[in-house]
């Protein structure tokens, strides 16, 4: 049990720096064109969505209490707690890709920054946590 919850942290970590490379392209890159106001608020009602689909599927995935069993590799509760994690790491990180495309189709900063600042959030409250474990 103890490699895998180090692979997730492993993961974790990863996504998290990804998420911050993004955030670093954005500032350091120029913004071009001229922005539809319509993208914003199309991408914000998806990014919206996605943190309600992000919640239903981690509770759904990874209920809080279950055990997962220390012998065997296999076990369908380890399986889904892995799932469950990378699932919600990848919506979060997301979320801050919506705000890198939207930076890219010419939005200011500001205009952006939300996005980020919800993707860092989701992926600093959902840090890999150790499940309970059972004998």
């Amino acid at each position: 049990m103890e490699s895998a919850h180090r692979m997730m942290w492993t993961i974790w970590f990863s996504l998290l720096i990804a998420m911050a490379g993004y955030t670093a392209l954005c500032f350091f890159a120029a913004a071009r064109g001229t922005p539809d106001p319509i993208m914003i608020r199309a991408l914000s009602l998806v990014a919206s969505a996605e943190v309600v689909v992000l919640f239903v599927l981690r509770r759904k995935l990874i209920p809080a209490g279950t055990p997962v069993t220390a012998q065997g590799e296999n076990s369908v509760a380890r399986a889904r707690w892995k799932s469950g994690n990378i699932l919600t790491w990848a919506l979060s990180l997301s979320i801050a890709l919506y705000g890198l495309v939207l930076h890219y189709l010419g939005f200011a900063n500001r205009q952006v920054s939300p996005f980020f600042i919800a993707g860092f959030i989701l992926m600093l409250f959902y840090f890999p946590r150790k499940p309970v474990e059972t004998r």
